[in-house]
């Protein structure tokens, strides 16, 4: 594999072209590939800190590997947690990749960033982009499923008494049709493992992915050799074909503190987030069982969420049971 491009070499032609822009609440003006979408992003990992959890933390100088960048926030906000950051981001659909060069090129002129996706084995793939929900592409693209999430966010959202959202579960069903108008794209792979070698790490201090279903497959890149350089790792897994209970074992045997937490508005949905911290990021003391936090899940949780995914779906437009 090629070493990472500096987005000064990206082959963007940044002076002949922008994206749509938003003004973020902090003040930084972005590119963006929906307003609403970036906005909804922006909040997870500025406000909510999202990813800096469960005893995660970010240091002066920390590698951080960003595996599904999307637009580059997540990008943007390690260089803003942390003084000279070295970051690593992955994005394989090229749309929101050229976003990402616009916007690091702007914010973190330093990132590495990568029109490549990250898998268990090197090669290529075809994504699904979905251009009105871009965070739900996915190189194991169903429709159904990413209906279901979206269903069962709005009720959710119902549930908590968001304003007009009587009316938009009026006209679901024809949003939802919209929402996931699609292209595809064929991608390159790679593993994380030929990262490590190519980049010559000595260290991952955090290791970020959100891959929409491809989680499991990140891991499997890793070869035994490098898991001692990652140190911490926050992910967000979906529940599906028992992949929650398997990310969390395999992190389990490799040393880490597990933890997984459910966000209240994804209640009910197969999406969960999961926290892993190494011995070694916890100035080597051993793993423990968890850091025990509000919305934490234990074992038995685990088990009782892989049941649930088990159960017959709701009908169409019904929403969760």
């Amino acid at each position: 594999m090629e070493p990472g491009a500096q987005v000064a070499a990206t082959g963007v032609a940044l002076d002949d072209w922008s994206p749509p822009t938003l003004v973020l609440p902090n003040g930084l003006t972005i590119g963006c590939q929906s307003r609403m979408e970036a906005e909804h992003i922006y909040e997870d990992i500025f406000d909510k800190r999202i990813y800096l959890r469960h005893g995660v933390a970010l240091r002066d100088g920390a590698t951080v590997l960003d595996v599904g960048g999307n637009i580059g926030l997540f990008t943007l906000f390690v260089h803003g947690a942390c003084r000279d950051p070295r970051t690593y981001t992955f994005e394989p659909a090229p749309p929101l990749y050229r976003i990402l060069s616009h916007n690091a090129a702007r914010h973190c002129p330093g990132a590495r960033l990568f029109n490549r996706g990250v898998a268990a084995a090197p090669g290529r793939a075809t994504l699904t982009f979905y251009p009105y929900s871009s965070g739900m592409s996915s190189f194991h693209a169903n429709l159904d499923e990413e209906k279901d999430v979206l269903r069962t966010i709005m009720a959710n959202q119902r549930r908590a008494g968001m304003a007009g959202m009587e009316r938009i579960m009026d006209v679901a069903e024809d949003l939802l049709d919209a929402r996931f108008t699609a292209a595809s794209f064929e991608c390159e792979l790679v593993t994380l493992s030929q990262v490590i070698v190519d980049e010559r790490l000595d260290a991952i201090d955090l290791l970020k992915v959100d891959v929409q279903k491809c989680e499991l497959e990140v891991l499997l890149g890793i070869e035994p050799r490098h898991w001692p350089k990652v140190r911490q790792l926050v992910m967000e897994v979906h529940a599906l074909d028992g992949r929650l209970e398997q990310v969390f074992e395999l992190l389990r045997r490799q040393g880490f503190s597990v933890v997984v937490e459910q966000d209240p508005l994804l209640a009910g949905s197969v999406l969960y987030n999961l926290f892993a911290v190494s011995a070694a990021a916890c100035g080597g003391r051993a793993a423990g069982p968890g850091l025990p936090q509000r919305g934490a899940l234990d074992r038995a949780s685990l088990q009782r969420a892989a049941l649930r995914q088990r159960r017959p779906k709701a009908a169409p437009g019904k929403g969760p049971a």
